[in-house]
């Protein structure tokens, strides 16, 4: 029958066996060679589509939210005063709103 350890011979020999591993290691990183890397290579990357110029215009918008008119953004009041002939000719509310449009090569 196997004698029973102390706490103090069970840290001991946790120590010793620690120890052998560490030096084990040791040495087998001293014999292994060094592994290259292959790198794969790497597909085609594609370039980020530039972003598209914006420009801000005026949209003169019913109740349903259609698009009756539009104008550029210095003409606000042109917008203003055709939402207000519209309204007073329908009955129905008409309203001028901001909107952001791609802007066309030439501008």
């Amino acid at each position: 029958m196997a004698k029973r350890l102390s706490n103090r011979q069970r840290i001991e020999r946790m120590a010793e066996e620690a120890s052998i591993e560490a030096e084990e290691r040791e040495q087998d990183a001293e014999e292994k060679e060094p592994k290259t890397r292959v790198r794969k290579a790497s597909g085609s990357k594609k370039a980020a589509p530039k972003p598209k110029r914006m420009k801000l215009i005026w949209t003169v918008v019913d109740a349903n939210y259609k698009v009756i008119a539009s104008f550029l953004y210095p003409a606000r009041a042109e917008a203003e005063a055709r939402a207000l002939e519209l309204s007073e000719k329908t009955g129905k509310p008409h309203r001028v709103e901001s909107a952001r449009v791609p802007m066309a090569d030439d501008e």
